[in-house]
């Protein structure tokens, strides 16, 4: 699959990535998969051009191996970057009844990584951004819930990834959120509302303690949340600012927002 092909070939026009030796680490949390019969880490390029090319970093990719020493993935980290997936959060992680045919595909390893991942670095300070997926995990991390929107919504009032002919078209900028007036978004994006893309069909059922809502779809689900009293950066999206981070304006400005946030941590670590 080509994944992401026609935005990845007007970042590349942008040059190399702006990190150098000496620059901020950023995690990148991997899925599993398995090709001809051998399970295998990977990530979405898009994610890793995001890192280097708008968050002037450094990817560093973390593998979803369950037996993962989770406080040595995060030594030397100045960010983590938890993104979307081709897979869903196993419902039995957020003390729901699965049903395998309509709410998967799953990706357990990652579960089992990104569930202890994410509190850990939180503890530690690290400043760190959560994509569709990985907004999702920080919600059930934290004791939320999530639900699988109906299956018979039309097109134009469905969350999930909509029909499309190529990357661009399928990630393109298709629903209106309204942020928190004075919240973390709001401020990062200098916006009231914001036009995202849509492509999950998970739905933030209940939104888990310690989190607060910072964008709100029209139907009045919740698109973004932020941790409440995190050290640090710490943010959550069910939308992919990372795909149009080099163009459009509210992309470009949480993933620079999340960059600046790690350099100031690579400095304090540092100084230390």
């Amino acid at each position: 699959m080509e994944y992401g092909l026609q935005q990845w070939r007007r970042s590349a026009s942008r040059g190399q990535w702006q990190g150098r030796s000496g620059a901020p680490q950023v995690g990148i949390l991997s899925d599993s998969m398995v090709a001809r019969g051998e399970q295998l880490a990977a990530v979405s390029m898009v994610c890793v051009n995001a890192i280097g090319l708008v968050a002037g970093a450094v990817p560093r990719i973390l593998p979803a191996a369950p037996e993962a020493d989770i406080d040595a993935y995060l030594d030397g980290l100045d960010g983590l970057f938890v993104g979307g997936g081709q897979t869903n959060v196993h419902p039995s992680r957020y003390g729901r009844t699965v049903d395998e045919g309509r709410d998967g595909p799953f990706d357990e390893f990652r579960d089992e990584v990104a569930l202890r991942l994410i509190p850990r670095a939180l503890a530690r300070g690290i400043p760190a951004l959560f994509i569709c997926r990985g907004f999702q995990e920080l919600n059930v991390a934290f004791g939320g819930a999530l639900a699988k929107e109906p299956d018979d919504l039309p097109e134009e009032q469905r969350h999930g990834t909509p029909e499309a002919d190529n990357e661009d078209a399928r990630y393109r900028l298709r629903q209106k959120v309204t942020l928190r007036k004075g919240g973390v978004l709001q401020q990062i994006c200098g916006a009231d509302s914001i036009m995202v893309n849509s492509l999950h069909s998970f739905l933030i059922a209940d939104l888990a303690p310690g989190l607060v809502a910072e964008a709100v779809a029209d139907d009045g689900s919740i698109e973004a949340a932020s941790v409440e009293g995190a050290s640090e950066f710490a943010l959550g999206t069910l939308f992919h600012p990372d795909y149009w981070a080099s163009s459009d304006h509210a992309s470009a400005r949480i993933l620079a927002a999340f960059g600046d946030a790690v350099r100031r941590h690579a400095r304090a670590q540092g100084a230390a």
